[in-house]
């Protein structure tokens, strides 16, 4: 009998078969579709589905190959580049039996094109790209693209050298971010403690398999408020550099409030470019109340003198161009780099540029005041120390150094200089001047010719006496033995003593302090760089108390009372601070402005230099494969 269940059975069968084979040629041919361009961002998309089914065994086995078979290590070879890699790459794949962290399923992952777009914006933080080889990255990306468009799998010899060029980049920018480009003795920098080791290869490990590529790179960046400030400073900068910068103010004589003419016109818009001036004021060739205004806040924020008066300083500081501020706002971000990500709860930060200290706590700074630094042939050196007491009514122990170039030529010229000053040698006893009382009759030397005065005649030589003679002899001698430099000069305490009235002490090899000065005018300066060294500070109490701060007992008044005593006494600090005295051209004020500074020692070219000559990362000799 004819079973109709049955056929029904094989008919739904075969009609089963039949769908399933249309569907999978309609994904096929899905697949085989270009891709939809719209939903396409350039060389960052993901691969699309054709390229996903490359083996990344195949690229491990080129990246062995291309680490192992290098012979210009430490460089591998990228395309016809000889690339410079960093000292634990090859290491880094050796341990991981060359498995990539950036490919799977046959193209990049999204961490890689996460670290191509850090890369590409390296330069927010004053970093170049190309120190990250984006070239050569941006060149494989062009490569790939074109195999997608044209429906190939990506090349096994891309993928490997992408992989090797992220995490070479990865290992450098990370090591730039955390310790900076340069080493600190480079630039004669010397710090007390260096920034905290990092296990780089692992950090770079540990990043790409917890998918926090960008949270690990920003958490390298220095933590310091001023750091985040210059970066909105660079970028303001850039900005009007894209615009065209300013024009320069011609030069000519100084004028101020009330002078006319073209030169006005040129000084307000230039101030308008850098916002001292309200761009809605309409210009005019009147130098008037709004402009006065406006020069003296650019003064203030360029360190000249304050007075509104436009003379050759101010026009100098006005036409340094655009892209020279840039450089300093880079130069000075690098600074921070080289600075250890936390430099304490409370430190003294000494800019020696800016002629400024702050009593930093928490971030925030509790005390500002200004200061007087080492002149150009006495640079106040750059370095970092604990401070452990400090001593009110201080002697002053004269540095063989000052008493040769300033001290000795004023005692040759007045034999009553050390006395004037407060000053002795420490271990020779200054002679004691013979007193010849009123009633003595003074016997005149015989052998001292007389020469007879008349009217008319001012030639004669006054008459010494025996007591005069022997007071002149015993001083010469004084003198001669004091101008030997076998003595310790000393000056003692007191309101001329040239360390003031509190000195305070951080021990270092450079015999570097901060102390007070009795010579008060200095501060008035816009530029402060008269000392031979050591850092005097204009308000010493608030300093002391800053720094005294965990003993209660220390008040301005209680510190101020025991300089009264005139008594010399060293205060030990319960708690050690550390100095930092550093070099930074360009400073953010409180009110978020840029702040530009002369380079008085030359330090900022000094580290341009060096970063030009660190670390090259390609070797421009072109390499065959």
């Amino acid at each position: 009998m004819f079973d109709m269940n049955r056929l029904i059975r094989i008919k739904n069968q075969k009609l089963s078969v039949f769908i399933s084979t249309v569907a999978v040629i309609c994904l096929f041919v899905l697949s085989c579709a270009a891709p939809n361009q719209e939903n396409m961002i350039k060389e960052v998309e993901k691969p699309s589905p054709q390229t996903q089914n490359f083996s990344t065994a195949k690229v491990s086995q080129v990246t062995r190959q291309k680490i192992r078979g290098s012979k210009y290590a430490p460089k591998i070879l990228i395309q016809t580049k000889n690339i410079k890699a960093y000292k634990t790459l090859p290491k880094l794949y050796e341990e991981r039996n060359y498995v990539p962290l950036w490919i799977e399923n046959g193209g990049p992952s999204s961490q890689a094109y996460e670290m191509i777009e850090i890369i590409r914006n390296s330069d927010n933080e004053a970093l170049d790209p190309d120190y990250y080889n984006i070239s050569e990255i941006e060149s494989i990306l062009k490569r790939m693209e074109q195999d997608r468009n044209s429906g190939d799998s990506y090349d096994a010899l891309d993928l490997a050298e992408l992989e090797l060029l992220l995490s070479n980049s990865f290992l450098t920018y990370t090591h730039d971010l955390h310790y900076g480009r340069v080493r600190a003795e480079q630039i004669n920098l010397e710090l007390l403690s260096g920034e905290r080791p990092v296990n780089l290869p692992k950090l770079l490990v540990t990043a790409v398999e917890t998918d926090q590529v960008q949270e690990t790179l920003e958490g390298l960046l220095p933590k310091y408020p001023m750091y985040a400030m210059l970066r909105i400073s660079l970028k303001e900068y850039r900005e009007i550099a894209a615009k065209g910068g300013w024009q320069p103010v011609a030069y000519g004589d100084k004028f101020k409030k009330g002078a006319r003419g073209q030169r006005v016109l040129a000084l307000s818009k230039r101030l308008k470019v850098t916002g001292e001036l309200d761009s809605s004021i309409p210009g005019s060739e009147v130098f008037d109340d709004s402009l006065d205004q406006a020069v003296r806040k650019y003064q203030q924020r360029n360190g000249l003198y304050v007075d509104g008066v436009v003379g050759k300083s101010t026009i100098e500081a006005l036409n340094v161009p655009v892209e020279e501020r840039i450089s300093q706002i880079e130069l000075t971000m690098e600074r921070w780099r080289l600075l250890p990500q936390y430099l304490g709860n409370r430190y003294i930060l000494v800019n020696i540029a800016n002629y400024h200290l702050y009593g930093v706590e928490n971030n925030n700074d509790t005390i500002n005041m200004r200061i007087v630094v080492g002149k150009p042939q006495w640079n106040t050196p750059m370095f970092s120390e604990e401070m452990t007491h400090l001593i009110i009514n201080p002697y002053w122990n004269i540095p063989p150094s000052i008493f040769k170039d300033d001290i000795a030529p004023k005692i040759m010229e007045d034999s009553e200089y050390l006395s004037k000053q407060n000053m002795y040698a420490v271990g020779l006893e200054a002679p004691e001047k013979i007193v010849v009382e009123e009633a003595e009759v003074v016997e005149v030397v015989e052998n001292v010719e007389a020469t007879e005065v008349t009217d008319g005649d001012n030639t004669g030589e006054k008459e010494l006496s025996e007591v005069e003679i022997q007071n002149k002899k015993a001083q010469e001698e004084y003198i001669s033995k004091v101008l030997s430099g076998k003595y310790r000069l000393r000056q003692n305490p007191g309101p001329g003593n040239a360390l003031g009235r509190i000195k305070f002490l951080f021990p270092n090899k450079h015999s570097v302090y901060l102390h007070d000065t009795p010579n008060r005018g200095f501060f008035k300066k816009a530029q402060r760089n008269f000392s031979h060294g050591c850092i005097r500070v204009e308000k010493p109490l608030e300093l002391a108390e800053f720094v005294l701060s965990s003993n209660p007992s220390w008040t301005q008044n209680t510190i101020q009372s025991s300089i009264n005593k005139m008594k010399t006494k060293t205060v030990h600090l319960d708690e050690s601070i550390t100095v930092y005295i550093l070099y930074f051209t360009t400073w953010v004020d409180n009110e978020g402005t840029v702040n530009f500074h002369k380079d008085i020692y030359g330090l900022d070219k000094t580290l341009y230099n060096a970063l030009r000559t660190t670390r090259p990362q390609v070797d421009m000799a072109i390499m065959q494969h």
